[in-house]
């Protein structure tokens, strides 16, 4: 999916401006868009405890200052936070219209990251499956975000497929 087909998913406009990397991950399945948005934020099996601690290190090695694993968040679809401003785990919340998109954002020293997550009916009824992208988009804000973020993508995409994987598994709203 190139940059312009992903600008024309909905809330999409302007996501991609000065972006240093895009990517999307897309996969079928039932449930929601806030059920995944929630369902990846709260997301951390074991193995993903352990990335969290390599994070904390990579950043202080990288001079980004001193980090601490985050608390788990634990969400649904239904306690997804939604107002642009208000916190989602490790995201503020930009925009949503809590149908076909849900966008969070975080900023940091070394870089800012923004998660989109679009859905669109395949079927019609409510046993329908959906076609969900979650897209990140990544702006580096110094050297070390970019070697932050190359170090850490294969992660990223594991992380990401394997959320999706878990949530779009299971039924859920």
């Amino acid at each position: 999916m190139d940059r312009r087909d992903l600008e024309r998913l909905s809330g999409m406009a302007g996501l991609l401006d000065g972006a240093d990397h895009v990517d999307v991950h897309t996969m079928d399945g039932r449930g929601t868009v806030l059920g995944l948005a929630a369902g990846l934020l709260s997301y951390r099996p074991a193995w993903m405890a352990w990335l969290w601690r390599v994070r904390v290190a990579l950043l202080r090695t990288l001079g980004q200052g001193e980090r601490a694993v985050p608390d788990r968040a634990v969400l649904t679809a239904e306690t997804l936070p939604r107002a642009p401003g208000d916190r989602a785990g490790i995201f503020t919340v930009v925009r949503t219209d809590g149908e076909t998109y849900w966008i969070g954002e975080g900023k940091e020293s070394h870089l800012d990251a923004a998660v989109a997550v679009c859905g669109e009916s395949l079927s019609e009824g409510p046993d329908g499956r959906s076609r969900f992208r979650v897209v990140t988009v990544v702006r580096y804000r110094n050297r070390a975000g970019a070697v932050y973020f190359n170090l850490i993508r294969p992660f990223h995409h594991l992380v990401v497929h394997a959320a999706m994987r878990s949530f779009l598994g299971r039924e859920r709203g």
